[in-house]
């Protein structure tokens, strides 16, 4: 897996499963703007900005202890990592010993190689799942798409802008060339800054759980079960009640590609068990309080509900994206903008939908991969 070039505007998936890409302006791509915040003492959070069509890059978490430090998922970008490691740098000369990737999708884990060569003791922890998906899928996947797949989109971009109309003849329009134009700055800026980059999989794995003692902090590194992925890992600070949930939360719009929503509620349940009182998703605003979260639950066992009523009818993908009404959801997590509708269609209902579809009919569509 590689990049989901954002499915609100530009967009349409031109990988399986990954990150979400944003231009930065038609000039050129850059990662999104961050902002470090103290969550408790020895502990903070790389907040990236969730920009107007959706999410980019990973929120970092950062455990300062007596002597090393503990770094949770690790950016897509080598330039968005480089900024995190200085960040790091500025707190505390201790290295980096342990660095979380929650789960397999690329804006979590590209960033490891820059940890790797900054701290060459660091071990990276995943679990086995995601270490299978990120040597099964990823590898090839970032080969393919720096190698064939994006130059190749590159080039029909500008082919695009220069003769004024797409491949099929279909003349842009200022709004399509605006959006043509960020695409182009975009997939321009991931080849040039990803173009040394070598996924690097986990050199530890934790199936169930991994608690590591540190002075007198506590870090919990636990699988709670399968949710946005079959492999998702979250870190918990007990007594700081604090924990990282990695992509099982995504604030303001969820992330629903090829997730596993049958089983998403029961983990989002223990997770609320941990007693965590600021909650660092993977994407988008820290919450103080599991508001957002029961939101995140009632919306999805909404859509599971309604995709099994539809399946047990005997409808097809299509019948049942049709008879899948998330309209009294569309505003909490949408807002009233076109674009915000927009992308809680292309980020959420339509990747939930397909998703639990296959969950209830495993036999209809040939899988591939597995999240």
């Amino acid at each position: 897996m590689a990049v989901r070039a954002l499915n609100c505007r530009v967009s349409t998936w031109v990988s399986r499963c990954a990150l979400l890409l944003v231009a930065g302006s038609a000039a050129g791509a850059q990662p999104s703007p961050y902002e470090v915040k103290q969550l408790a003492p020895g502990v903070h959070v790389v907040v990236r900005q969730v920009p107007p069509h959706g999410a980019s890059d990973s929120n970092v978490l950062i455990v300062v202890n007596e002597s090393d430090v503990i770094v949770v998922d690790a950016n897509i970008f080598p330039s968005s990592a480089r900024q995190v490691i200085a960040e790091i740098r500025k707190l505390t000369p201790n290295p980096v010993r342990y660095l979380i990737n929650t789960h397999w999708h690329s804006d979590h884990h590209y960033g490891n190689q820059l940890y790797r060569e900054a701290y060459p003791g660091v071990e990276i922890v995943a679990h086995p799942a995601t270490r299978d998906l990120v040597i099964r899928e990823d590898v090839p996947a970032l080969k393919r798409n720096l190698g064939t797949e994006y130059p190749a989109v590159v080039a029909r971009i500008r082919t695009a802008l220069k003769t004024g109309e797409r491949s099929n003849g279909e003349p842009l329009t200022p709004e399509s060339r605006t959006e043509l134009t960020e695409a182009l700055a975009t997939y321009e800026f991931f080849l040039q800054d990803m173009k040394s980059t070598r996924p690097v999989p986990a050199t530890m794995t934790v199936a169930d759980s991994l608690v590591l003692h540190r002075g007198d902090r506590t870090v919990v590194v636990k699988y709670l079960g399968r949710g946005n992925t079959r492999g998702d890992l979250i870190v918990h600070l007990p007594k700081e009640r604090i924990v990282a949930t990695g992509d099982l939360v995504v604030h303001p719009i969820p992330f629903a590609f090829s997730s596993h929503l049958g089983d998403w509620p029961t983990t989002l349940r223990a997770l609320e068990r941990t007693g965590a009182t600021t909650i660092v998703p993977g994407h988008g605003a820290i919450q103080t309080d599991w508001t957002y979260v029961d939101r995140l639950i009632a919306l999805i066992e909404s859509t599971w509900n309604q995709v099994r009523k539809a399946v047990a009818s005997g409808a097809d993908l299509e019948a049942t994206r049709k008879a899948v009404n998330l309209d009294s959801f569309r505003e909490t997590f949408g807002g009233g903008s076109p674009d915000g509708r927009r992308a809680f269609d292309g980020l959420f209902v339509n990747p939930a939908v397909e998703a639990a579809y296959k969950e209830l009919r495993p036999d209809s569509v040939a899988q591939k991969g597995g999240s």
